[in-house]
């Protein structure tokens, strides 16, 4: 075939190639171009972008695969044809002579589990069981697969294989079943959220309110402020980063959950370890109990044995991908599992100090050392290696420099050992050993350099000012997440150049406020930290329910609001203190309330969104009342659920696509009798008459 006489060019676009040639997909395939721009760029765009190398062997091999015309058919006939096929283009095959179904990979996940419930062992094989709810997200098999990982040629011919009857369904083990569609993160996510409108970020704002009437950030007991802050670390961030975690991570190995019940075992572990150290240290004050100690050093033991499980869980999950080579995101995310451990073990060892000595609060020296490893070390590191996994596929972005991310992580790191060490040995030497204290003097400050520069390479790295190598303009890609995104990017990096300051200045030996370093922190943990929660959470969850957000007007109100709130903490927190403004102190006040309210529409929007996923589930269930006659108003899948025969009737008539039974379970459900017949243009009247018939003879026959 000379290139002159090609049927299929370069500049056609792959998913019209496929619908029209069904056959070109295996050729795809071959060739490696996949769905990742959703098939509707042309194929030379989509071959650049899939790294084909030569072109017009690709075009070639498509044209020689497509079947040899069949005899010529009047104009009027070959019309309907093509704008059949045009107007439903089908996602699956009926292979000539054979009569069965072949998925290709323009299918949702949704459409195959909901007709053959017999793929979810092969789902559940790759770890993809729990992912959109009980019948999978609206997500084309074929891209579903390569966000995840998957080989989408091996899980399309194994889904194939078992829906044809060629290979037996894999069983899902009874424990895969108890959890599968439990989404074990869901609980995590509600329950992280509920502790940052109670002992968390409402609790806080009523602690700065107060300490805004009285003109003085030392109005409130410090013992409350630390366990404020307790609940933040583990509650907030750290109950949210372990469900996400427990999401996520089976979805980027491709592999299941190590163990759903351990997952739920850290939950509880962890929960009850926050409320025994919530309520015990704020009562401890009042009444120096020894029973109250042993329940507060109960509660750390909990909180350490939530997260080992929790590790076990995560690692156990990684290492059952069998992967040969370490990705660079995985050393982001497993330093930052490793810090989470970490951190709770020096805050035991330090509480369990704390009680001996007969204390009510921790030690001045070693509190900043510790909130850095948590806010560093732990939470930001986790959230750097998700944004490297995932920020880069959703934006079309070219994948990170991966030796310059090793760079990144190891230097990162090695700045949060330097600092948590150098800091408190640096007070305690200055009245010692001058020579000493000018060594880890020496090394703090290094510890501030390696940090800002090497997070300011991360983003870099991240190439998110390039212009993107995927073209997404066409598509309908949701993109709300990308404001809270590139905003705590933002933060971030004011909070960072706001810390190097800081740390030159305590080299110097001039001391910097408490309000300096608070309003800092504050730009990190909400600016940074509860940005990125929100911006991901509201994509994740969504894709996990199988459904759209509750409301994107309200994800809107929530990033006006927490940016607003975190703006008036940072700026007038230390104008406040350092003026002695009423105005300042009334501005810092209330920002606390503002930050409150934007977690209080953030916690109902995806509350609602989770609620809304678990009742579509459901909807296939519910009753409809009976249909005695057919109108134009009569749902089309209800009409051929009730009564079969009306099948015949329909395909008859043109509508030969509900020969299929996926499509007949799919495309029917949205429409009624009169809307199908403007798609299918038919003789309503006729029509109707056919199938009342239809419905007297089934009730003649019964």
């Amino acid at each position: 075939m000379s290139p002159d006489k090609f049927e299929i060019t370069k500049d056609m676009i792959v998913n019209e190639v496929i619908n029209k040639y069904p056959e070109t997909d295996k050729i795809f395939t071959r060739y490696g171009v996949d769905m990742c721009c959703g098939g509707v760029q042309s194929i030379e765009k989509t071959a650049i972008a899939c790294n084909v190398k030569n072109l017009d062997e690709l075009v070639e091999a498509l044209n020689k695969a497509i079947p040899e015309p069949e005899p010529a058919q009047s104009s009027a006939v070959e019309d309907t044809a093509e704008k059949e096929v045009k107007e439903t283009p089908p996602p699956v095959t009926e292979t000539a002579g054979l009569g069965k179904l072949e998925i290709t990979g323009t299918v949702t996940v949704k459409d195959i589990i909901k007709n053959y419930p017999q793929t979810k062992g092969v789902f559940s094989k790759y770890g993809l069981l729990e992912c959109g709810g009980e019948y999978g997200p609206e997500e084309a098999v074929y891209f579903f697969a390569r966000v995840h990982n998957v080989d989408a040629d091996c899980l399309i011919k194994e889904l194939n294989d078992v829906i044809q009857g060629k290979a037996a369904a894999p069983e899902v083990s009874p424990e895969d079943m108890d959890t599968a569609y439990e989404n074990i993160y869901v609980k995590f996510i509600k329950t992280a959220i509920v502790i940052a409108l109670t002992t968390g970020c409402v609790y806080g704002a009523f602690m700065l309110f107060y300490m805004g009437i009285q003109h003085s950030l030392y109005a409130v007991s410090k013992v409350l402020i630390e366990t404020h802050g307790h609940t933040q670390i583990f509650g907030w961030c750290g109950l949210f980063i372990m469900g996400v975690s427990y999401f996520v991570l089976p979805r980027f190995y491709a592999v299941k959950l190590y163990s759903g019940r351990l997952a739920n075992l850290s939950f509880y572990f962890m929960v009850a370890g926050i409320l025994l150290i919530f309520v015990f240290r704020s009562l401890l004050p009042l009444l120096d109990s020894s029973f109250f100690k042993l329940l507060i050093i109960s509660g750390c033991l909990l909180e350490v044995l939530a997260i080992l499980i929790f590790l076990i869980v995560a690692f156990k999950t990684i290492l059952s991908a069998e992967k040969q080579e370490l990705e660079t995101y995985e050393g982001f995310l497993i330093s930052g599992y490793l810090w989470f451990l970490v951190q709770a073990l020096v805050h035991t060892g330090i509480t369990v100090y704390m009680l001996k000595a007969g204390e009510t609060v921790l030690p001045h020296i070693l509190i900043y050392p510790l909130r850095h490893i948590q806010v560093l070390g732990f939470i930001t590191l986790v959230i750097f290696g998700v944004l490297s996994r995932t920020l880069p596929a959703f934006l079309g972005l070219k994948t990170p420099n991966p030796k310059m991310n090793l760079l990144i992580m190891l230097a990162l790191n090695f700045s949060v050992i330097l600092r948590a060490t150098s800091q408190p040995l640096m007070a305690y030497f200055i009245d010692v050993s001058l020579p000493a204290y000018y060594v880890f003097n020496s090394l703090f400050f290094t510890s501030g350099c390696l940090e800002f520069v090497f997070i300011l390479l991360f983003f870099y790295n991240l190439n998110i000012l390039t212009k993107p190598e995927v073209d997404f303009s066409g598509m309908e890609i949701e993109k709300s997440y990308e404001k809270f995104v590139w905003a705590g990017i933002l933060w971030l990096i004011v909070a960072e150049a706001a810390m190097l300051i800081f740390t030159f200045f305590e080299t110097a030996g001039t001391p910097v406020s408490h309000a300096l370093i608070g309003a800092y922190r504050h730009a990190v943990t909400v600016g940074f930290i509860s940005m990125l929660i929100f911006g991901y959470a509201s994509r994740i969850i969504p894709i996990s329910q199988g459904i759209k957000l509750h409301s994107y007007t309200l994800l809107t109100k929530v990033f006006i609001l927490i940016n607003v709130g975190c703006a008036i903490r940072v700026i007038f927190q230390p104008v406040a203190v350092h003026t002695g403004s009423t105005p300042a102190f009334l501005l810092m006040g209330i920002s606390g309330f503002i930050e409150s309210l934007a977690i209080l529409l953030f916690g109902i929007n995806i509350w609602k969104t989770i609620n809304k996923g678990k009742r579509q589930g459901a909807k296939d269930d519910e009753v409809h009342d009976e249909i005695t006659t057919v109108t134009a108003t009569t749902n089309v899948y209800q009409l051929i659920k009730q009564h079969p025969q009306t099948i015949d009737v329909l395909v008859s008539k043109g509508f030969t696509q509900l020969k299929i039974p996926i499509l007949r379970n799919t495309l029917t459900r949205a429409i009624n009798i009169g809307q199908a017949t403007k798609i299918n243009p038919t003789n309503i009247e006729q029509l109707l008459k056919d199938l009342n018939a239809s419905l007297t003879a089934g009730k003649d026959r019964n």
